[in-house]
């Protein structure tokens, strides 16, 4: 077929930017398979691996069969655990309300569908993590940007809401804490921003995939009520990023709506991965994984520093997720070309921070943390031979 005889795709196709942290991903690549030691500090993905009793459970799972279709809603066994691990946290969120999806992805768009017409706004804060406004523009919505600052965590304010808002822009999208930055919602303005949305008939969407990776005392939006949709997932907390599974606490005005769009759009999870993840809320893994967030906040500890001996910015010491959002100004004008080269020179590799935002200068980088603290000060040192010549 001549490429003028081919149907054209969809315009939200073709205005897709691209992952520009995919280019520091294939030098790694090639550098790897040339023996190079690389330090991967540019994916956002956990390194400790999924707890043995949940891999235990999903063997036993397919050894017994669980490998139809479940209910759309998730099987009741998860969904109760779930339900019980929020009330030991003091939150009252029933197994009703609670639908499970294929990682938070899925949550995120289906929330985004259920409460998004064609050519209506979004607000999100800039900057932000680049999955998320393709949700929104999947659904024939648009996005209104909010241009945040370090100072407020780099997350929106009501009174920002109040001044930008306009009649179109019907949801607001929050993630607590945030990707890139790990900075949660202040929890002032949460409850004013909620507030605000329930004031003013919006919807609002949480995005807490981070939140129990929190080290300070950040609250769950559903804290200060139950007027919101709520993405949980898996991956983070429980070391499960391949397993594709998460949840949605849904709003009960919103409860028909979600299944019936659920059952259409996805059928339901993956079975057997739900009946493993029900491990996840025994006692043995919880301790393992409360283990593996006292472990990232002390590499967040020893790195921040670190970094800044060298010269970046740490404009918001993060208070949860597994990220460094830094100011590299002092060091490069073009933070991509600087990544690349990093990575080239030296074998550390990072994410550019134009992947994340269109509007702060180009000398942002975000750094995940996720590796060992001996590797971690080992990418320092590799940084600082550079930087010194």
């Amino acid at each position: 077929m001549r490429p003028n005889d081919r149907p054209r795709l969809a315009d939200r196709v073709q205005g897709i930017p691209p992952f520009h942290v995919m280019e520091v991903v294939r030098e790694a690549q090639r550098l790897e398979s040339q023996g190079v030691d690389v330090i991967h500090l540019e994916v956002g993905e956990p390194d400790f691996e999924s707890p043995a009793p949940v891999v235990s459970e999903a063997i036993r799972a397919l050894g017994a069969g669980h490998t139809r279709y479940t209910d759309a809603r998730g099987i009741l066994a998860l969904r109760e655990a779930i339900s019980q691990w929020y009330g030991n946290q003091g939150l009252q969120v029933p197994a009703d309300r609670i639908q499970i999806t294929q990682g938070a992805s899925a949550a995120l768009l289906l929330a985004t569908a259920v409460t998004t017409n064609p050519e209506e706004g979004v607000l999100m804060a800039d900057p932000a993590y680049p999955c998320n406004p393709r949700f929104i523009e999947t659904v024939g919505a648009s996005v209104h940007w909010l241009q945040t600052r370090a100072e407020d965590a780099f997350q929106p304010t009501r009174q920002m809401l109040e001044a930008s808002a306009q009649a179109r822009d019907r949801t607001l999208m929050l993630a607590h804490p945030a990707n890139p930055t790990g900075m949660a919602v202040p929890d002032s303005e949460l409850t004013a921003m909620l507030a605000w949305c329930r004031e003013t008939s919006r919807h609002a969407i949480v995005d807490e995939i981070y939140l129990s990776l929190s080290f300070d005392s950040v609250r769950s939006s559903l804290a200060t009520g139950d007027q919101q949709f709520v993405a949980g997932s898996f991956s983070k907390y429980f070391n499960m990023t391949g397993w594709r599974l998460g949840w949605l606490v849904v709003p009960e005005y919103a409860l028909a709506a979600t299944q019936k769009l659920a059952q259409h759009l996805f059928i339901c999870a993956p079975s057997f991965a739900q009946e493993a993840a029900v491990a996840c809320f025994t006692p043995e893994v919880l301790a393992l994984a409360e283990a593996r967030r006292t472990e990232l906040q002390a590499r967040r500890d020893q790195l921040i520093p670190a970094l800044a001996a060298l010269g970046l910015e740490i404009a918001a010491v993060p208070n949860g997720a597994f990220y460094v959002f830094v100011d590299a100004k002092a060091v490069t004008c073009d933070a991509q070309a600087f990544c690349l080269d990093v990575i080239r020179q030296t074998g550390v590799a990072m994410t550019p921070g134009v992947d994340f935002s269109s509007t702060l200068p180009n000398t942002w980088i975000r750094i995940a943390y996720t590796q060992p603290i001996e590797r971690l000060l080992d990418a320092v040192q590799r940084i600082a031979r550079y930087l010194n010549g």
